[in-house]
Order: C-alpha cells, then structure tokens, then sequence
C-alpha cells in the first residue's frame, strides 16, 4: 500500500493546477469582472420573480466568449440560493445546441418534461399532445414561477423556427397555478430582428 500512496500523492505534487475544477465547462465563479452592469441589469429584471411574481421575458445576445452565460446562470445561481427553502421559484436551463434534444419542437418539450420529472415517448405523440403533458406537469409542481433558460436559442430557431419560440411565449395564458419567463441567449447580435413580431411582442 505505501508504493500506491506514493503514486497518488506524487499526482498531487506534480499537478500544475491549484483547481482543476476551474477549467470544468459547468464552473461557475463567485466574481465575475467587467460584467457588473450587464449582471444587474438581468437581476433587477428578473428579481420580482423572488416575490413568485412573473418578470418579463429576457433576451441576451452578444458575441461568441463574452459572458452572457455566465452572466445569467450567475444571477440564477444567486436567485436559487436565496429560494432555496421554499417552492416559490424553479430554474432549468437548455443548451438548444444540444443534438437529439433541441433538434425538433417536440424534442424541446421533451427534454424540459424530463427536467421537470415527467417523461414522454421519444417520438410518436403529437406535438399539441406533448405541450399539454408540459402544461400538466407545471401546473402540478409546487413552485408559482419557472425561469427557463435557453441557451443559443438562435441556432433553435434556425432548425425549428420561431414557432416554438412563440407557443412557449404563449403558454402562460393557459396556466393559473404557475407562470413561466423565458430567458433566451443568442450569439446572433440580429437574432431580434430574425424573429417574428408576435415573439417578440411577448417580452
């Protein structure tokens, strides 16, 4: 035993970092520098939402690297830690990058239904029939607000098109015991002005 103890503490010793939990995609840091002003202007929109209030939807686009991500699970990371004790509020986030998950409007509702612990068949249902199994199960969760982040948006909406976009927009005028936002991240700088004024009018 006293060679294994040698080898693993010798990985230790040679390691040239002091965390590599760092260079991990899903860290999330404590500071964040040069975003102070874009970080509190999404809080300050989505802050209601600790009072089960429904904010407005929000839309953060940029350049590929410089922070909107990080910026946004920042502030969601900040607003689940302070409602972490109650059932006032649930965040879930989707990368619409992801292949076989936001692919089709279909496989969207799935993966979210999935997160939300329900479940659907991978395929075969139609797609009227899976939104109410969504609706379904938001109006049966505890909490009276649900954030959901969807990350590169635009490149759903270039598969799918903005229609899917527009119905989740929609969805709280079908729902009484809970209210959804949706957050949208984009690197498209026009991905505003590729979507439908009906979209866009739901912010």
């Amino acid at each position: 035993m006293g060679k294994l103890d040698d080898i693993f503490n010798s990985v230790s010793d040679r390691s040239l970092f002091k965390d590599k939990q760092i260079l991990q995609s899903n860290y999330s840091p404590k500071d964040i520098p040069h975003r102070d002003k874009q970080i509190e202007h999404i809080a300050s929109i989505l802050a209601p939402s600790l009072l089960g209030e429904r904010t407005s939807n929000l839309f953060v686009y940029g350049k590929t690297g410089t922070g909107k991500t990080l910026s946004v699970q920042h502030v969601a990371n900040e607003l689940s830690k302070r409602v972490k004790d109650s059932k006032i509020l649930r965040i879930e986030y989707l990368n619409c990058k992801l292949k076989k998950v936001a692919d089709t409007e279909y496989r969207i509702l799935a993966e979210l239904i999935k997160k939300l612990g329900g479940s659907v068949p991978a395929t075969g249902l139609p797609t009227d029939q899976v939104y109410r199994r969504f609706i379904e199960i938001l109006e049966n969760s505890e909490e009276k607000i649900f954030i959901l982040i969807l990350d590169e948006i635009d490149q759903a909406v270039k598969k799918i098109s903005d229609e899917f976009l527009y119905n989740l927009t929609r969805l709280n005028s079908e729902l009484s015991n809970v209210q959804i936002t949706i957050v949208g991240i984009s690197n498209d700088l026009r991905f505003l002005d590729l979507i439908d004024q009906r979209v866009r009018s739901s912010e």
